[in-house]
């Protein structure tokens, strides 16, 4: 194992001016791809990046990190940095190296002279590969969330020159603790099993069958999705390797990935996943009932406080520790905003804004029932619609109306155990990188976010970089409401007076939210 110092966030520029070479996985997803931005953007002396890339059909791998990283509008502000685009080319896409390979094959399906290169020139492996979908069948999200992982850091055990493996989890992956649960940066005891291990070789060995079994009778019992319990999976089997690896390994967790609040630009966000998806749906008049409790607290963080985070935790990565260090990237214990207020804001901006040109209804709301009652109002709503399919003699309108009626009821289903739950993710050990940072590395978990600023953002990046349509900055939104005040609350436990002081004001924030969606 390469000996290095070990700088901590404080000093995260020098970390990365020593260890100047990163294999990176995931780098076409959301998360990968802001992070990539951020690394060749704001650490100039990183020497070269090994992008992981999976191709298929005629598609090279120049061609495809071409058409899916850097000519992606994430890249407009350091392309701007550049006289031109052959001075932009020669000083930062020569740095990145895409390979060929793919997390679901052994070896992360890497050329025998690939896999050298990797291994004897890396120091910090980044590992933001993963299937964020939260209904992929078991055995799918085994394969991309916990093989994918487990894989990669094989991979870094080859490493002579390894200072961190980042391993992107989620805090979710305690999602089967009671809702309320304050949740700490740890790992908590496995529902299932104290072995980790033996649970992870009966599911390899089980048939197809018994997996879907498993999964539909314990898996989704217990936890939110699949895709949590492969991910919960994964860092029990990583804190149970721990002391056999002896690797620099930490674990960054965020909660739902959002829109950036401010790098590259505000609002920037990319694909229709997780939150992105409950605000598609709502902009286009897809979706107006949902399952959930407009009180219930949220957990949103931005896509460019995450990566710094991801950057930061690296440079406090050591073999010699007794484990695996974990982070929250979350803003639910000290700055949370609720369901309620979320949908509030979500509402009103389209109301305001121009007609998408792929709205289906002008209903626009965003209104939430219990399971029973939104089960009534969508028999009341769609009812007709799916006696009479059978009728309809146009094959298109047939498949358009379908397509509307499903999703109305699976998004909102997807959703139901988020918006009818809440879980706070302390970020302690996370706001303690974030004190020491340096300014253009802050993520500024202590600071809070204004949400009434961030949400109108929010909603305006999907506007333009999702649906792709202009965004009239001179159109003044009604909210019907003031600014929302930032309002940080005190972590749990410090003493009774401030938990009940707590209690009050998220008293007030519930009756201010209620108004405010009686109002919209």
């Amino acid at each position: 194992m390469h000996t290095h110092i070990q700088y901590g966030p404080a000093m995260v520029k020098e970390f990365y001016t020593e260890n100047n070479v990163i294999f990176l996985t995931g780098a076409t997803g959301f998360v990968g791809k802001t992070l990539l931005e951020k690394i060749l953007r704001s650490l100039p002396n990183i020497k070269k990046i090994y992008l992981l890339i999976r191709v298929s059909g005629k598609m090279t791998l120049q061609g495809r990190i071409e058409k899916e990283i850097f000519t992606c509008r994430i890249f407009d502000t350091l392309k701007a940095q550049f006289a031109t685009p052959e001075d932009f080319y020669n000083t930062i896409v020569k740095k990145v190296v895409p390979v060929k390979g793919d997390i679901t094959v052994e070896r992360l399906g890497l050329s025998d002279d690939d896999l050298t290169m990797i291994q004897r020139d890396t120091n910090i492996v980044l590992n933001s590969a993963a299937s964020v979908s939260f209904d992929d069948p078991l055995n799918n999200a085994l394969e991309l969330n916990t093989k994918g992982p487990l894989r990669t850091i094989e991979i870094a055990r080859g490493m002579p020159k390894l200072a961190a493996v980042v391993h992107i989890s989620t805090c979710y992956v305690n999602s089967h603790l009671p809702g309320g649960s304050h949740l700490q940066e740890k790992v908590y005891a496995h529902p299932f099993t104290n072995d980790p291990e033996a649970l992870f070789d009966r599911l390899q060995r089980m048939s197809y069958e018994e997996i879907r079994n498993f999964e539909r009778d314990t898996v989704l019992k217990t936890y939110l999705n699949t895709y949590t319990f492969s991910k919960s999976l994964t860092e029990h089997l990583i804190q149970r390797r721990y002391s056999q690896w002896r690797l620099p390994i930490v674990i960054v967790r965020p909660s739902i990935v959002t829109a950036a609040i401010a790098e590259p630009v505000p609002g920037w966000v990319e694909g229709v996943a997780a939150a992105n998806k409950a605000v598609v749906s709502c902009a286009l008049g897809q979706v107006q009932e949902w399952i959930g409790d407009v009180q219930k607290k949220t957990d949103l963080i931005p896509v460019d406080m995450t990566v710094k985070l991801i950057l930061l935790a690296a440079t406090t990565a050591s073999s010699s520790a007794p484990r695996a260090s974990i982070y929250h990237a979350g803003t639910s214990g000290i700055n949370p905003v609720t369901w309620g207020t979320f949908g509030a804001y979500l509402t009103a901006y389209w109301r305001s804004v121009a007609r998408p040109r792929r709205r289906v209804s002008d209903d626009i709301r965003f209104e939430m029932y219990s399971p029973a009652e939104f089960k009534h109002r969508f028999d009341e709503r769609f009812g007709d619609q799916i006696r009479h399919l059978a009728q309809i003699q146009d094959a298109k309108v047939k498949r358009r109306t379908q397509a509307l009626i499903s999703k109305a009821h699976a998004v909102p289903t997807m959703f139901r155990k988020f918006a009818s739950n809440e879980w706070i993710f302390e970020a302690v050990e996370a706001m303690s990188l974030d004190d020491v940072a340096p300014v253009d590395f802050q993520c500024r978990l202590r600071a809070g976010i204004d949400w009434h600023r961030y949400l109108e953002d929010y909603n305006a990046g999907v506007q333009e970089f999702i649906l792709r349509e202009p965004v009239d900055h001179s159109v003044v939104v009604d909210y019907g409401l003031r600014p929302l005040t930032l309002e940080l609350k005190p972590f749990p436990g410090i003493s009774n007076d401030s938990n009940n002081n707590s209690n009050v004001r998220a008293m007030t924030e519930r009756k201010e939210q209620q108004s405010l969606i009686s109002r919209l």
